[in-house]
């Protein structure tokens, strides 16, 4: 019997403004109906409280929660994880860890905390969901690195998974979250270089859910202090500039989307608060 799984992913932008991302958890529908939310960018502060902990406890209940860190800095890090409700349960999860750049050419220093190349990883969740497995991969691509480092990144990811299937025997793989895939979303060079990494997936039967989500974050809507590139981009901000990318997607592969994948919004705004990354939804047939 087909059923419907609700799945959103979002880059929470290390919480920086945790009460608005509570807030959007308590009241939006998006996140009210979600089955499995796939985070990037938790943070666990020094003697701190993991993030989607936090949210867990804030929310009564309604969801649990898994988490694998992906970055680690002097007094705290960042991951991925997942919060996700009854419906579905953890059955295993696997983590990969991605290709390092070498070195950080001068943008990258610019974006980069402790300015040293980033290690990063992939967590992968599995599911059961009614007699279904579903297999759900949070990832944080580089932005370091550019393109070719991105479809390495992505390539490596894939293999990992696909050498694992024959053990899980996951029916249904989803693939999602903040893939990097900087420059400006109108440019032509820009989605043509995010193009070529979400081939990746797209040759090993992943479909685009997200294709019709024009952007998915706006560089100067949310600026986290610890960024090393705060002032520069506080500049812009006060300015009034935008710089709207598509960096994040959501790709499935043994299922069908009921409808194309969706910004989560609210009335009026065209950039929910919160985070300078936008939540992606969407609705699965499993």
């Amino acid at each position: 019997m087909p059923q419907t799984l609700r799945l959103v992913t979002y880059n929470l932008q290390r919480a920086i403004h945790y009460d608005r991302i509570r807030e959007h958890f308590a009241t939006l529908s998006a996140f009210r109906q979600a089955d499995i939310v796939a985070v990037q960018e938790a943070q666990v502060p020094e003697d701190g409280t993991n993030t989607l902990a936090r949210l867990a406890a804030d929310l009564e209940g309604e969801y649990r929660w898994t988490y694998r860190t992906v970055m680690s800095y002097p007094g705290k890090e960042y991951g991925n994880g997942f919060l996700f409700r009854p419906s579905v349960t953890p059955v295993a999860d696997q983590v990969v860890l991605l290709p390092r750049v070498d070195r950080l050419g001068w943008v990258a220093r610019l974006k980069t905390e402790g300015g040293v190349p980033d290690t990063k990883s992939a967590f992968v969740q599995v599911f059961a969901m009614r007699g279904r497995r579903v297999r759900v991969v949070s990832l944080h691509l580089d932005f370091a690195g550019g393109t070719d480092h991105r479809v390495r990144q992505l390539t490596h990811l894939l293999g990992a998974i696909d050498r694992t299937a024959g053990t899980d025997d996951a029916a249904v793989d989803v693939l999602c979250g903040d893939f990097n895939t900087s420059g400006y979303h109108r440019s032509k060079a820009a989605r043509a270089q995010t193009q070529r990494v979400l081939d990746v997936a797209l040759a090993r039967g992943f479909t685009d859910c997200s294709a019709g989500v024009p952007w998915t974050s706006d560089l100067f809507s949310s600026i986290d202090d610890a960024d090393p590139a705060h002032r520069l981009l506080a500049v812009g901000r006060a300015l009034g500039l935008r710089y709207r990318q598509k960096l994040d997607h959501l790709l499935v592969r043994g299922a069908r989307p009921m409808a194309s994948a969706t910004v989560v919004a609210v009335c009026g705004r065209t950039h929910l608060p919160g985070s300078d990354h936008v939540p992606v939804a969407v609705e699965l047939i499993v």
